[in-house]
């Protein structure tokens, strides 16, 4: 009886063991799962703000390089005036043409779908690396800050005091190829019109300092895009 009974008890403990270690491998399963899924995840939002990123990266380019044709338009248009006592029908079809292109607006805003899905879902913690985590939603905020602070206070200027300004009829019909009696610009009253020079000064500043601002979030996004490339190459 006595080695009946230590041979069940065995048998019994065995079983015990078996079961406990099945249920650790179990456990380790569905953990190396549940790893496998959260890291499946953080390379789909990774790839996805890659491409956001990559997409606002070649808008904001667009934007610098447009602005920058308005810099030297501005440039052009001062020293046209400057250096002629007297406009050509040429001379004043440029001017024409040029002011046209000063009524335009830079505006960025960036791509958010991504953002705004792991905001929506708190799964901000997918993405492991802190360093790029914090990264990111800081280019975020800080491009909703110049959102809100520079280019809807630009976008209001240029309405309201800019573009007004920069009207003139005879630069208007011929911008627009009217084909009616066009008055010839006067050159004395053109460089005595502050309004006018103004508007290109401001015009001219603004887009300066917007363009400023686009490089510094150019800068920051390339360096996010590094990190995210090393982050999906380690995968």
């Amino acid at each position: 009886m006595e080695n009946k009974t230590s041979k069940y008890f065995k048998y019994a403990a065995g079983e015990i063991v078996l079961v406990v270690i099945g249920i650790l491998i179990a456990l380790q399963i569905n953990n190396w799962n549940e790893n496998r899924k959260i890291n499946n995840q953080e390379t789909v939002y990774l790839q996805d703000l890659k491409n956001d990123i990559t997409f606002d990266i070649e808008t904001l380019n667009a934007r610098v390089a447009n602005n920058n044709l308005m810099v030297h338009n501005i440039d052009t248009i001062l020293t046209l005036i400057s250096s002629k006592k007297k406009f050509t029908e040429q001379d004043e079809t440029l001017l024409a043409n040029m002011t046209l292109t000063l009524f335009g607006e830079s505006y960025f805003i960036p791509e958010k779908g991504t953002i705004n899905q792991i905001q929506s879902s708190s799964s901000g913690s997918f993405i492991k690396n802190k360093t790029l985590r914090d990264l990111i939603f800081r280019y975020y905020s800080n491009s909703e800050r110049v959102e809100k602070n520079m280019e809807q206070s630009i976008q209001i200027y240029q309405h309201q005091i800019i573009t007004p300004k920069l009207v003139h009829p005879a630069i208007a019909k011929r911008s627009m190829n009217i084909n009616a009696e066009v008055s010839p610009l006067n050159m004395s009253l053109l460089i005595k019109d502050n309004a006018y020079l103004n508007a290109l000064t401001l015009k001219s500043i603004g887009t300066q300092n917007q363009n400023i601002q686009y490089l510094k979030i150019i800068g920051k996004a390339e360096e996010i895009l590094s990190i995210i490339n090393t982050e999906l190459s380690n995968d």
